[in-house]
């Protein structure tokens, strides 16, 4: 067990760092990490998709809430964009987690590859939706809310991705449309994380110190370690150039999806 925790300091420790270079949810990190130790670990392997997920969404409650603190003490969440979407949030982490439940763990782990790999072709592409002026209404940020959150819920993330755009593309400020994407995040992991914790209660054969597709040990090392490494990975980010960051990044990704697809 003493080795084993170590694995997950150091996982926090990298996926924290990466979290903080790359401003995205450490979700893209955690999860291939943790596929692979509890490949090694000797899992079973129909289960290990599914509680690499859950754990990663837990895992990324801890860090979210430190992340989010962070951007309301500098007054960088806009609440009133936030409250609409977590909203609907909530309603898709846990819609999100009831349709996983449902795929394979041989087909929830080539939906999350594919989408490493399409994260990678836009990040490497540039695209971004052109911002306009137009206002979000309830609605919209309601149902927005309700996939971002049952994507994100999905694939373990903490729906950065999704929501930074999303901002931006209805005229926020970057700093603006990340300190509320961080504070979207909690919601998507908290619901996420209880939701996979619901539907993993009645599977069998789960490695102990489990609650449902949730395990404990990964979730302590992890949080532990990744809420202070962040700040490392920002300043890292700082003393390199963005065009450095986005060539690393992409190619994490090539290989974490090639690797979540292939392995």
């Amino acid at each position: 067990m003493g080795y084993e925790f170590l694995i997950y300091l150091f996982v926090g420790i990298f996926a924290g760092n990466l979290a903080g270079m790359f401003g995205i949810g450490g979700g893209v990190i955690i999860v291939p990490a943790l596929i692979a130790t509890f490949l090694y670990l000797g899992f079973d392997q129909d289960l290990i998709t599914h509680l690499a997920i859950g754990t990663s969404l837990a895992s990324i409650f801890f860090t979210g809430l430190a992340s989010a603190y962070s951007h309301n003490q500098k007054r960088g969440i806009v609440w009133s964009a936030f409250y609409p979407l977590a909203s609907g949030i909530v309603i898709g982490a846990i819609l999100g987690a009831v349709i996983a439940s449902l795929l394979s763990g041989d087909t929830l782990r080539s939906i999350v590859g594919i989408f490493f790999l399409a994260l990678s072709v836009q990040i490497i592409s540039s695209y971004e939706l052109k911002k306009t002026d137009r206002k979000s209404n309830i609605l919209l940020s309601t149902s927005s809310g309700v996939g971002i959150g049952a994507i994100s819920s999905i694939v373990g993330i903490g729906g950065g991705s999704f929501t930074v755009p999303y901002l931006q593309y209805f005229g926020y400020k970057m700093k603006l449309s990340i300190g509320t994407s961080a504070a979207c995040g909690v919601p998507i992991a908290l619901f996420g994380s209880l939701g996979y914790f619901y539907i993993g209660l009645s599977v069998e054969n789960l490695p102990t110190m489990s609650l449902g597709y949730i395990y404990l040990p990964a979730v302590l090392g992890i949080a532990a370690t990744s809420i202070f490494s962040a700040r490392m990975g920002v300043a890292i980010a700082h003393r390199m150039s963005d065009l450095a960051l986005k060539i690393l990044f992409s190619l994490f990704l090539i290989i974490n999806a090639l690797y979540m697809l292939v392995v």
